[in-house]
């Protein structure tokens, strides 16, 4: 069996809720789909996405340059595959060649479990056969009162969630201090909270805030200062007691590697998009299961309920309020939570069943972005 053609086909379209944290605020996703055909007449189905900004970027790289180094070659060897897009591409850096990479490298496995008639969690060794989930929201509008939160955490519970992460960092702590002990209180005495920093505070500001926190007993603090200050991290871990999220900002398992080195990280939140696809995400998943720590990758629900399934280490997956393919009408088989709990299709391959007709509604074009694009870093 070898790979015929690589077609991509690129969408933009704003989060089915608004999003806003306390560093960002989101006007569109940018969500990458290539099919992937062999003469063995397999197609898989890969995807990569971005947040407003660099779609077309993805879609470039991967249309010029990784489809020709791909052509040719059996999709069942994926580790050549993937370790010859990397080396061809590795003098971009980190980030934009690993999320184009993705895209291909979960085609790739979509192709082999199709192969082997398995769906993927089977193939990346069948753990479990579903996973808790967590409600995720994106809401930290100015506008947004404690009240308003509580109301949604209601209706979170009411769909059969006990655990939840919020945004935080507001300008007056205060608000954040509250924010969390209504949301705590709502959530129940068997409930878990987890709230988001998007990298807000500074390192400093970071251990003075955080220990605030302990007395709430959160299920952890996510990226609370920069991504890069990985000793800041280690400081912060040493400081207090509830456990420190991180991963969505980084892109291979080297960086990941650091991390667990230097003790500076609880929980692991490697996102397939972004570390370049399932056969790197697998490597971080069993190196973090070798520090004993758990992962919980971020974002790419549909994904990541099946990585997580395939390996022992799984802790949670994270369900984002208007960032699903369903909720973004992307797909024409829904795949969604129910009652808190993850379940993966059994479909061979990863199951996910794009909308073509939605996509081609939604394309992204160099021309339509440089006329929408402004820009939402705060």
């Amino acid at each position: 069996m070898r790979v015929t053609e690589v077609v991509s086909h690129a969408c933009r379209l704003p989060p089915a809720s608004p999003w806003e944290d306390a560093t960002n605020k989101v006007d569109g996703l940018e969500i990458i789909f290539v099919e992937v055909r062999t003469d063995g007449g397999l197609t898989g189905i890969g995807l990569t996405y971005t947040v407003d900004i660099g779609g077309t970027v993805i879609k470039a790289l991967i249309d010029d340059y990784l489809t020709t180094l791909v052509i040719g070659m059996d999709p069942l060897d994926y580790e050549q595959i993937w370790n010859k897009m990397s080396r061809q591409s590795r003098r971009l850096g980190l980030g934009v060649n690993s999320m184009a990479m993705a895209a291909i490298d979960v085609a790739i496995w979509d192709i082999i479990g199709k192969h082997h008639k398995q769906p993927l969690y089977k193939m990346l060794g069948g753990a479990r056969p579903s996973i808790p989930a967590y409600i995720s929201e994106i809401n930290l509008k100015a506008d947004d009162t404690v009240d308003d939160l509580v109301r949604r955490v209601d209706d979170y519970v009411a769909r059969g969630f006990t655990s939840a992460k919020i945004k935080i960092g507001k300008p007056d702590f205060a608000e954040d201090l509250e924010r969390i002990a209504r949301a705590k209180e709502r959530l129940g005495p068997g409930g878990t909270l987890f709230v988001d920093l998007n990298q807000r505070w500074s390192a400093s500001e970071a251990i003075t805030k955080a220990a605030q926190l302990d007395r709430f007993g959160l299920g952890w603090i996510e990226e609370p200062t920069l991504y890069q200050d990985i000793q800041g991290h280690a400081n912060l871990k040493k400081a207090v007691r509830t456990p420190i999220a991180l991963g969505e900002s980084l892109y291979s398992r080297a960086q990941f590697l650091d991390y667990l080195r230097a003790d500076a990280v609880d929980i692991i939140q490697a996102d397939v998009a972004f570390v370049g696809g399932i056969t790197e995400w697998h490597k971080v998943a069993h190196m973090a299961s070798a520090f004993g720590r758990p992962v919980a990758p971020h974002f790419m629900m549909e994904l990541s309920l099946q990585l997580l399934c395939g390996v022992q280490n799984a802790f949670m997956l994270e369900d984002v309020v208007g960032g699903s393919l369903t909720e973004l009408g992307l797909v024409e088989v829904p795949i969604k939570v129910e009652n808190g709990i993850g379940v993966p299709s059994n479909r061979p391959g990863h199951g996910i069943v794009p909308d073509w007709s939605a996509i081609k509604r939604h394309e992204l074009t160099p021309e339509k972005v440089r006329k929408a694009f402004a820009g939402g870093s705060k």
